[in-house]
């Protein structure tokens, strides 16, 4: 029967946990459990877990998300164990040790665990990643300017809205850098296109959107310049 144990060292603690018939022979063993990497992604983009290894280093190796195992490499080669787990999400590439997690969902965030033992039979350290999962937000820019003829150039109102309702952080990058949905900046002609990318971050997710600007004045059938803009992205 197996058991957890803790061994505490002077500096701090390391956590040594016992697993039971993880490998073929079907016996105990220690290992230890490095500290745990937090990793985001995007819900319907990808997430590779490697082992990290050299294939000729390993000799085993189990993939686990919540402590369920779903995928093993023995042999030179990776299997899938459950394949109802990800709904068949699950790409393997035993050429360089890793499982890719495809079109992630929500309900993908959590603790995972790669346990491996090297060639020589001794149990290397278990990688735990936590990965969180977020939305999408979408993302509208609006954009106005005003042609302001006693300087020569024009006033740029920019708003950045998420699509949800939610205390959102909004960061603009680019030609102007700012904090806050509303950016007001003076442009001239002779500047040129800018780019400008709002990005908002919120509780329930992430998402952003770039827009162009360019100061263009124009004629008024009386002969006067002026220039008036708005878009929406």
């Amino acid at each position: 029967m197996c058991f957890f144990a803790l061994v505490f060292s002077v500096c701090g603690f390391i956590k040594l946990i016992i697993i039971n018939t993880l490998f073929p022979v079907g016996v105990c063993v220690l290992a230890e459990e490095k500290t745990a990497l937090e990793r985001r992604a995007a819900a319907g983009s990808s997430f590779i877990l490697p082992l990290g290894n050299q294939t000729d280093s390993v000799s085993y190796a189990q993939w686990k998300y919540k402590e369920q195992s779903f995928a093993i490499y023995r042999n030179k080669k990776i299997a899938i164990t459950n394949v109802l787990q990800f709904s068949g999400r699950l790409k393997v590439n035993s050429d360089y040790l890793s499982v890719e997690v495809m079109n992630l969902q929500l309900s993908d965030s959590g603790r995972y665990n790669i346990i491996t033992q090297s060639s020589s039979g001794k149990q290397l350290p278990t990688e735990m990643i936590i990965l969180t999962v977020y939305d999408v937000v979408k993302v509208e820019i609006k954009s106005e300017q005003t042609w302001k003829a006693a300087t020569n150039s024009c006033d740029v109102h920019l708003l950045c809205r998420a699509s949800e309702d939610q205390t959102v952080f909004y960061r603009w990058r680019g030609f102007k850098e700012e904090d806050g949905a509303q950016l007001n900046f003076t442009l001239k002609p002779e500047e040129g296109d800018v780019t400008l990318n709002c990005s908002a971050s919120g509780s329930n997710g992430n998402g952003s959107n770039t827009t162009t600007v360019k100061c263009t004045p124009k004629t008024t059938p009386t002969g006067n310049l002026y220039a008036s803009y708005q878009h929406v992205l």
